[in-house]
């Protein structure tokens, strides 16, 4: 085989190459299962949230309450809000559990001045739909990007509570 032909099936096969790349990856891309939340054991909790886009314009402010959980878990969280959120957006999502101080001190080795009555969590919005009457409401199944790996513990063990 000359010179010419050895370069000519290696420039084929790093051409090929490339795009088998791109296909498995493609094919690799995480899909999120919205079974993880709905599924999760009492995930069903009705739990108080305050919800807004993230992004540095909106910082802290208005702390009034916007939400309520459907379904609950460290791998997402499905609920209902008067606000609409397309796909795709991201969310800053506070989610107040009872007594929830007294619960991650169990967890932690330090004390605070106040006591924290809620937890923050990074989210993206998978899905979005109206409900109720008029579509006065909406459903809104969302995919935890960020959550405190204590946060995450004392979500786990609130609704593993009865």
């Amino acid at each position: 085989m000359s010179q010419q032909e050895e370069l000519k099936d290696t420039s084929v096969s790093q051409e090929s190459a490339p795009s088998e790349t791109t296909e498995t990856t493609k094919s690799k891309k995480k899909t999120f299962d919205s079974n993880l939340v709905k599924q999760y054991p009492r995930s069903n909790k009705k739990l108080k949230l305050h919800v807004k886009n993230f992004g540095l314009e909106n910082q802290e402010g208005d702390k009034s309450l916007n939400g309520q959980s459907v379904h609950i878990s460290p791998h997402g969280i499905e609920f209902r809000t008067a606000d609409d959120y397309e796909d795709g957006t991201l969310l800053k999502i506070h989610v107040s559990i009872p007594d929830y101080w007294s619960r991650k001190q169990k967890h932690v080795n330090y004390g605070r001045i106040d006591q924290p009555e809620d937890f923050r969590i990074l989210a993206k919005v998978q899905s979005s739909k109206e409900v109720g009457k008029r579509g006065k409401k909406t459903l809104v199944m969302a995919e935890t990007l960020i959550i405190d790996e204590v946060d995450a513990q004392v979500l786990k063990k609130f609704l593993q509570e009865g």
